[in-house]
């Protein structure tokens, strides 16, 4: 049983022998000029056929049939071919096409039937031997009538199943052994002219689809070859048979005139001649061709002065075979250069040319990968950042070109490697060295690097510092050998700079002691338990009365004990916590200051790691609202080196402090830079002299006669003069004779928690 699947099918088949639309615009152009083409023969065959078939009844049939009837099919030939004339070379569009092949369709039905219905008209009329011409007819015209009409399939159908179903049944029917026998004949020779019909238009449509097929691949070659030719790249095309340019477009011309000075052959030569004029060794390229594996095959071919670069591919066909090779070329002399250059960059210092830090951590790891026994040496500069500061950056780059110049001089020694780590510090690797051999090193790095620059205008003088650490035994991995060279020289700055010292376990253990400070530094903050502030008073000489008080932070740990300031203050500042520290010491002091009774000034120390930030005076006026302290009894004191860092706005945030109407002291004068400068460029209210001079006032003529200029300047200056660090009686009448305002020290009292003073007493022994 057929299920309505395969009636489906069937009735789709059946659909698409009939259907007139296509697809392809080129199909529907040429059945309709091959249809055009028969027109003439089908008409000319029809009105043949039915003026012969029609003599053959005159007399026997009415006029009706046998005269006006193929007059009028004459007739409407005739216009037909009339109306086809004018437009037989014209082709429209495929949508106009469509709707003529359909038309035709409709001719065909009527065609059809007009030959059954004259044909059945003229039968009863007819003997046995007109019935014989009759059906003659009948196969004639539908045979011709079909022939003519292959081009267009679907009417060529419609008139075989009209007129040769129709006619066979009614042949059939007639009851005669003739016509009977001429029924199956035409019943045969329609369904092989069906077939043949189908077959044709198969054929023509084929035919036609695989001609525009291949006119849209030659325009596409056009366009595709027009689009190459006029590309910027460079591209020729090469018989992988016998490696000879069959192709290169205007950017490739262009290209090889660039280059006829390097190759044998003009630009005009260029089709036909071999490959091998781009290589230096064309057996290697000839066998990378060869090869399908390698392609696409890329490189870079030095050509005299230039470097070309070189890409060659596969061009294949639909069925994945080789049918030829594509060549692009690019000059890319500028490029390599710039390459060259990044990779340069990449791994040297740009200033010094030295090995920058990950090159000397790769040629690190490689040679301790060897295990072989080496000394690393972690330098850093003394006194760079001075130089910098005061005398530009550009000085600062001419000075440490000089010194990698230096350090090249020296580190001569075979597999040796010297980088620049970043800043001040530089590195270096000495194979195959021992402990003494490295200290000798570091001296002599230390000596040369510690003679004098010429900087115009002008010599300077620098030092270094040396931390050494030696492999295997400090360390089998570049980070642990250079966190351990680092830990040495942190210990030789700290012995007093201009010293070289190899890594010893206990340094290590200092800085995990430091560490170890910095968090239990960081809890006290956070929880305000152990830290103080203690108070030292400053008295006029004058008057004897207390003017101000110094606020010295203090710390005391549950298991240490007290730890002086000298230790944690330092770790603050480098830790980041010196602002947390600074605001308690600042909230601290205000809120104290604000319940004395005589009024006093309360001082609080302002690190030089707090100002250039725009931070601290939001800080006063918070401690000053807090607290209610009138601003001018707070009086803020900062160090020379606060003013020496040029890279932030360390004047702009004493003039901040300044407006809020609290005082500013300059702290430990004359242990700077350019301290008249610093004067001029701010107008302190207060300048302390640093205890260093008062000590040895009474011994050294030239400390006194500093204490005397300083006590001099600031009474011309308008400015009150404190003598830091009087401990004797007979410091705290040196400096009175020389004319200082005010006296600090442990001779007038020491520091001391809020409320605990006896500076009063001791102020009056001295001036009694």
């Amino acid at each position: 049983m057929v299920g309505p699947p395969v009636i489906a099918r069937l009735a789709a088949s059946v659909a698409a022998l009939f259907a007139t639309q296509s697809r392809n615009p080129e199909l529907l152009r040429e059945r309709r000029i091959a249809l055009s083409r028969m027109v003439p023969l089908l008409y000319t065959i029809l009105i043949a056929n039915t003026w012969g078939l029609a003599v053959t009844f005159i007399g026997k049939a009415p006029s009706l049939v046998t005269f006006y009837i193929p007059v009028v099919l004459s007739l409407v030939c005739c216009v037909r071919l009339v109306q086809w004339w004018p437009r037989r070379n014209v082709v429209p569009p495929p949508e106009v096409i469509t709707r003529e092949l359909r038309s035709t369709d409709r001719l065909g039905v009527l065609l059809s039937a007009w030959i059954n219905v004259w044909c059945f008209t003229l039968f009863p009329y007819a003997d046995d031997i007109t019935k014989g011409h009759i059906a003659f007819f009948v196969a004639i015209t539908l045979l011709s009538s079909m022939f003519c009409l292959i081009a267009a399939q679907s009417t060529a159908l419609i008139v075989a199943s009209l007129v040769g179903m129709a006619n066979f049944i009614f042949f059939m029917m007639t009851g005669n052994a003739n016509l009977e026998s001429m029924a199956v004949t035409l019943f045969v020779v329609t369904l092989a002219a069906v077939v043949i019909v189908i077959t044709q238009n198969q054929h023509f449509t084929h035919m036609v689809n695989a001609r525009t097929e291949a006119r849209q691949k030659h325009e596409e070659q056009g366009r595709l070859l027009r689009m190459i030719d006029d590309m910027p790249i460079a591209a020729m095309t090469i018989d992988p048979a016998s490696f000879v340019i069959t192709y290169a477009n205007k950017a490739a011309v262009r290209l090889v005139e660039q280059l006829e000075h390097l190759l044998p052959i003009k630009a005009s030569e260029l089709v036909g001649t071999s490959t091998d004029i781009f290589h230096a060794v064309p057996d290697r390229q000839r066998r990378i061709i060869d090869d399908p594996a390698s392609l696409p095959f890329h490189s870079r071919t030095p050509l005299g002065n230039e470097i070309v670069d070189l890409q060659l591919a596969a061009v294949t066909a639909n069925d994945g075979s080789r049918i030829g090779l594509m060549l692009t070329l690019a000059i890319v002399t500028k490029e390599v250069e710039a390459e060259r250059h990044i990779w340069h960059l990449a791994r040297y210092d740009a200033l010094t040319q030295l090995a920058n830090r990950s090159t000397f951590h790769e040629a690190l790891r490689r040679h301790l990968e060897a295990r072989l026994p080496a000394a690393l040496l972690f330098i850093d500069l003394d006194g760079f950042k001075l130089v910098n500061d005061t005398r530009g950056h550009r000085a600062g780059d001419r000075l440490l070109v000089q010194v990698a110049d230096r350090l090249r001089s020296i580190c001569e020694a075979p597999g040796a490697s010297l980088a620049r780590l970043g800043g001040d510090e530089f590195a270096v690797l000495i194979p195959h060295s021992e402990d003494a051999d490295a200290r000798a090193l570091a001296v002599r790095v230390i000596g040369l690097l510690s003679e004098p620059y010429d900087l115009d205008p002008g010599q300077v003088r620098i030092g270094a510092s040396v931390g050494i650490a030696l492999a295997p035994e400090q360390g089998e991995t570049g980070e642990l050998l250079l966190a351990r060279a680092d830990i040495a020289l942190y210990a030789a700055k700290s012995a007093g700079k201009g010293v070289a010292l190899v890594f010893a376990p206990e340094m290590e253990a200092r800085i995990q002691e430091r560490v170890l400070l910095e968090g239990q530094l960081r809890e006290a903050l956070q929880d305000r338990q152990g830290l103080s502030v203690f108070y030292q008073p400053i008295v006029s000489i004058k008057t004897g009365q207390v003017t101000a008080r110094e606020a010295l932070v203090r710390w005391y740990h549950p298991v240490r004990g007290w730890i002086p300031p000298s230790e944690f203050v330092p770790v603050a500042e480098q830790s980041g916590l010196i602002d947390a520290l600074g605001e308690f010491v600042l909230t601290t002091a205000c809120r104290d200051a604000a319940l004395w009774e005589d009024g006093a000034r309360v001082a609080v120390n302002v690190s030089a790691a707090q100002l250039g930030r725009d931070l601290v005076a939001q800080h006063i006026l918070s401690a000053l609202v807090n607290s209610r302290l009138a601003p001018d009894r707070l009086e803020v004191e900062v160090t020379e080196t606060a003013l020496l860092d040029e890279g932030r706005d360390v004047i702009g945030d004493l003039r901040r402090i300044r407006a809020l109407g609290v005082r500013v002291a300059l702290d430990d004068f004359g242990t700077g830079f350019s301290s008249l400068a610093h004067l001029r460029l701010f107008p302190f209210d207060k300048i302390k002299i640093d205890g260093s001079f008062v000590k040895e006032a009474t011994s050294r003529p030239d400390c006194a006669a500093i204490v005397r200029a300083v006590a001099d300047l600031g009474r011309r200056l308008g400015v009150t003069t404190v003598a830091e660090g009087v401990e004797t009686r007979a410091q705290y009448a040196c400096v009175r004779e020389e004319g200082c305002t005010e006296v600090q020290g442990y001779l007038i009292g020491r520091p001391a928690p809020n409320g605990e003073e006896d500076e009063l007493e001791m102020v009056d022994s001295c001036q009694a």
